[in-house]
């Protein structure tokens, strides 16, 4: 008797555990046999996280098939947490304060991708009486899972691709930041960017498949607003905090500190003149960025798509606020609200008691009853509240709608005060996708609920 595998995943490209990850068995030999079961052990290093059995499908057909997409995913979350200052969150990476000079960092408390191992065996018996008794390991196989949402309305699967790895000009970082169909700036070669909006103060963060990515470099070019080049930097990735030849979980995927406050506070840290004359200018309208293979400009050795980040310092009369959250690549992006926000206090709870008027408890042969107009009956003794927050977007283009979705549907928003995330929940309960020739101007608005509930006296 032999177990085989039959079919199984890429075992180099990312696995996604949105959907099922498939491992296709069979046994070699014609039964029949006694108490057959085919046994798919997974592991996380050395580590048994789920041992599973099952049947053969009939005495004619000795094939089975395992699911084990759940089982990976209760072992993959998102890395919020600036691995070059464990403190502090992802998005002070470089950062001053925060060791400015790295802008590259890892996952440190959770892995978004992590590398898994299956072993396959079996067990049978000599008899029908007698016990089954596994098998020495038969064949084993590793492969890569993260959590990525592949919009597919029903459709069958197809990522798995490797396409978050970036080694290929149309790969992308870990990013739904919409493709409005703008060619780069750098040349039409480059294809069409994946657009941001941002101040210059602020910050921003994306994570890459760095596990399999040809990646060593991350080229930056800064443009006025009519396309004149004002400067063009570089990052070497091993130079700067992150790892081009990873080895552990950690190390999978990586997150650069992209926005203008971290490039601004990195440049100088670091000594990266291009950087800074960049980042700097005042004519700085806009500046592009993608993964390369080499320190040259060159389509040759584009390893990613082109992110556009457009300086918009907004003119509203409403105070900005930005939402940092997880999309649905298990990365993260951020957002910008610039129109009315409201905040209140919501399902507000008071603990209370009734308490007799009088001074029953210091009554004496001196001293008689009485009471005094001022106390209280109904006493409370704490009260609980809810804070929330309604924003809204400024009018947007419709191509945003899937990003905004992410938005309404991810598993941990934040809003950015400074360099701390505040925890929120997103309420709305519905989202619905608008379109120009609908709505005409576009805007979206979302309801918050602080995770945390306030303190209250």
């Amino acid at each position: 008797m032999a177990a085989q595998f039959e079919s199984f995943p890429n075992a180099t490209d990312f696995q996604s555990t949105a959907d099922p990850l498939i491992f296709q068995v069979y046994e070699t030999t014609a039964g029949p046999f006694f108490k057959y079961r085919f046994i798919l052990v997974v592991k996380l290093g050395s580590d048994t996280v789920a041992t599973l059995k099952t049947h053969p499908l009939s005495e004619s057909n000795l094939s089975a098939v395992f699911d084990v997409a759940r089982i990976c995913d209760d072992y993959i979350g998102p890395n919020v947490v600036n691995s070059n200052s464990t403190t502090a969150n992802v998005l002070t990476l470089g950062r001053t304060g925060f060791n400015p000079a790295d802008v590259i960092g890892t996952s440190y408390q959770q892995q978004p991708a992590r590398e898994f191992t299956v072993e396959l065996y079996y067990e049978n018996a000599t008899s029908a009486t007698s016990e089954p008794v596994q098998s020495a390991l038969q064949d084993s196989k590793t492969f890569f899972a993260f959590r990525d949402e592949f919009l597919n309305d029903g459709l069958a699967y197809a990522r798995g691709d490797g396409s978050f790895q970036p080694s290929d000009p149309a790969d992308n970082f870990l990013s739904s930041a919409p493709d409005l169909g703008v060619d780069s700036a750098i040349s039409a070669a480059w294809g069409t960017v994946r657009e941001h909006r941002i101040g210059t103060d602020q910050g921003y963060v994306m994570a890459y498949g760095a596990q399999g990515s040809t990646s060593q470099y991350v080229i930056i070019r800064g443009f006025e607003a009519d396309g004149t080049v004002i400067a063009t930097a570089s990052l070497d990735i091993d130079a700067v905090g992150g790892d081009t030849t990873p080895t552990t979980d950690a190390q999978r995927v990586q997150y650069i500190g992209v926005g203008p406050a971290n490039l601004e506070d990195h440049a100088s840290a670091a000594g990266n003149t291009d950087l800074t004359n960049l980042i700097t200018d005042v004519d700085l309208a806009y500046y592009e960025l993608y993964l390369s293979s080499s320190i040259s400009v060159s389509q040759t050795f584009q390893d990613s798509v082109v992110h556009r980040f457009t300086i918009d310092n907004g003119c509203s009369k409403y105070p900005r606020i930005q939402l940092l959250f997880l999309n649905r690549h298990g990365g993260w992006d951020c957002f910008n609200f610039d129109q009315r926000s409201e905040e209140s206090l919501r399902n507000i709870t008071r603990s209370q008691y009734n308490r007799p008027r009088g001074n029953w408890d210091t009554v004496s042969n001196a001293t008689d009853w009485t009471y005094t107009g001022y106390e209280r009956g109904v006493t409370t003794t704490n009260v609980q509240a809810e804070k929330q927050v309604r924003v809204s977007t400024d009018y947007i283009d419709e191509g945003y709608n899937l990003q905004l979705r992410d938005l309404a549907l991810s598993r941990a928003v934040f809003t950015v005060e400074g360099t701390d995330l505040i925890p929120v929940t997103v309420t709305d309960s519905e989202y619905l996708f608008k379109t120009t020739v609908n709505e005409k101007l576009i805007s979206y608005s979302f309801t918050l609920r602080y995770s945390n509930r306030p303190r209250l006296k």
